[in-house]
């Protein structure tokens, strides 16, 4: 069952976004929340090369870059608890010091499942744009990821992405053990430009759910359109609160986000997308 969660805060819409999800299942799973807040050091305090005589300055630059990011990092964090006291959920808030993923990737040992937003940003000191960090917590997490959109939409049930193969049969069965699947009407979707190899694909998923108890629905769909469309277009029609999804095709798990399919969903789903370690 779910027991702990590990949410990441960069102070970015994304954030908050995850942020309120978090709080959400922490009150309806009765979860432990641990709330993260990251000043990234590395990226403020890398060498670069400066004219004679700059030194000072670049130092004096980074102390002052390193003590706002400490108080905004604090800011994160107070909004986060006023959050999760209006919720009445028990959280944890720490500040931690060090490179964003990494940092992650530790905390994460200690939860099950970390809630990310689909676009990072915790090199806010040093950048403007989106980070990589989502990315390499998906390439190297021992713990399944979250993957929340700018905002969260009304919805109702569940769909499953099942293609079949380890990682995606892996997925699944973390997500029943959690216990994320009670209480849930689950649409499991299997697209194949084969009907008959979609049906024998989806009859596995089938099975495990009907043990576990789990009310569902298989979808097959035989087409040769790009899977990852199809997924979306199924999202958009059924409305779900998530979205579950291993790796795609014969890539290595590792190598997900580059993926054509797995890429062109977690950019593009509307709602939070499970994916297993």
């Amino acid at each position: 069952m779910l027991r702990s969660v590990l949410v990441a805060l960069d102070g970015s819409p994304f954030s908050e976004s995850a942020s309120t999800l978090a709080c959400e299942w922490a009150t309806r799973f009765g979860a432990r929340l641990i709330g993260l807040g990251i000043v990234d050091e590395p990226s403020i305090e890398r060498p670069e090369p400066v004219p004679m005589g700059a030194y000072g300055f670049k130092k004096r630059r980074d102390k002052a870059r390193m003590t706002d990011a400490h108080r905004r990092v604090l800011k994160f964090l107070a909004r986060f608890e006023e959050q999760c006291a209006t919720a009445g959920v028990t959280a944890t808030f720490l500040e931690d010091i060090g490179n964003p993923t990494e940092r992650i990737l530790h905390e994460a040992h200690r939860c099950d499942v970390v809630i990310l937003g689909r676009e990072t940003h915790f090199h806010f000191e040093t950048q403007t744009q989106s980070d990589t960090t989502l990315a390499d917590v998906l390439r190297n997490s021992s713990r399944p990821i979250v993957v929340v959109p700018r905002e969260l939409r009304e919805g109702r049930g569940v769909v499953v992405a099942y293609g079949g193969g380890r990682e995606a049969s892996r997925t699944l069965q973390t997500f029943q053990l959690l216990g994320l699947a009670d209480g849930e009407n689950i649409d499991v979707v299997t697209v194949h430009h084969d009907r008959v190899e979609a049906t024998a694909v989806a009859s596995s998923a089938s099975e495990f759910l009907t043990a576990h108890g789990a009310p569902h629905q298989v979808h097959t769909i035989a087409t040769g359109s790009p899977v990852a469309d199809v997924l979306l277009e199924e999202v958009q029609r059924r409305a779900p609160r998530l979205l579950v999804m291993g790796a795609h095709g014969h890539h290595p798990w590792r190598d997900i986000f580059i993926t054509s399919v797995a890429r062109a969903v977690l950019q593009a789903s509307p709602v939070p997308v499970f994916v297993g370690s």
